[in-house]
């Protein structure tokens, strides 16, 4: 049997309005919900022929890193296919 493989590369992450240590911890905070999201099951993903994907801005309350990486990773495995984040 083939090993199902995702791999979600984010080229750029851009974060606005927060301090660069505010931004690598919500960085971190997307890059391990991402991780919690996909080992929960990567069915329902559609295939696709494009090689990237540009997602909207997502607007958080001002002040929480976690709460941003948390909607950031909530909109890209959104974006994927999958629906909603649980």
């Amino acid at each position: 049997m083939t090993e199902t493989r995702l791999e979600i590369v984010v080229d750029e992450l851009v974060v606005r309005g927060l301090a660069p240590a505010d931004a690598r911890a919500a960085a971190a905070v997307l890059e391990t919900r991402l991780a919690e999201l996909a080992a929960g099951g990567a069915g329902g993903i559609a295939s696709r022929a494009e090689a990237f994907r540009r997602l909207p801005a997502v607007d958080v309350r001002a002040g929480s890193p976690a709460a941003l990486g948390e909607a950031v990773a909530g909109a890209v495995w959104s974006g994927i296919g999958s629906g909603a984040a649980r």
